[in-house]
């Protein structure tokens, strides 16, 4: 039976958390999962979060997942399944990390460690309410995670008003027509 990577992205404090926080304990409740958290900062608090829902959680802390591990992806991946034999790893990556990088380095351990692994969600959750504000500020990153991502999930859409989630699924689509 295949591993099953996901990789749930998202600009900084967008719910990428509190989104896996919900798939774990509404859906993959029964599943063993192991997430690889990709904090920017010293500081990693979600998975300090993460751990009280006895989650299997290793923090990267000292900058981006795809070139911390972009060389050693694969063995790392392979002493996980080793050590702890998951169903799934969720991968959450830096907010700041393009997704097309975190892509890559799965595809990369994907081919090396065959049969094993299968790249099943590319998720990016999306802050209605920050996105005028990200997108022409951190374009590079932020149109990256929205491009290359195969379900966008709009997150604080209970305190958004109708038109405004309007224009953040058009201006979406027009990036990301799939």
């Amino acid at each position: 039976m295949k591993v099953k990577i996901d990789i749930i992205s998202g600009f900084l404090g967008a719910g990428k958390t509190t989104l896996i926080k919900k798939l774990i304990n509404e859906k993959l409740n029964k599943e063993k999962i192991v997430i690889i958290e990709n904090e920017f900062g010293q500081v990693g608090i979600d998975g300090q979060l993460l751990k009280n829902a006895s989650i299997e959680v290793k923090e990267i802390n000292s900058g981006c997942i795809c070139c911390t591990l972009v060389d050693d992806f694969e063995k790392a991946i392979a002493e996980i399944m080793h050590a702890f034999g998951p169903d799934r790893i969720i991968i959450e990556p830096s907010g700041v990390g393009k997704l097309s990088d975190v892509i890559k380095a799965c595809e990369t351990a994907k081919a090396k460690i065959k049969d094993l692994l299968i790249i099943n969600a590319v998720i990016t959750v999306v802050d209605v309410h920050r996105y005028k504000l990200y997108l022409p500020n951190f374009s590079e990153f932020y149109k990256n995670q929205i491009k290359h991502a195969k379900t966008i999930i709009l997150s604080k859409t209970a305190t958004a008003k109708q038109e405004i989630i309007s224009d953040v699924a058009n201006s979406i689509r027009s990036l990301n027509p799939a």
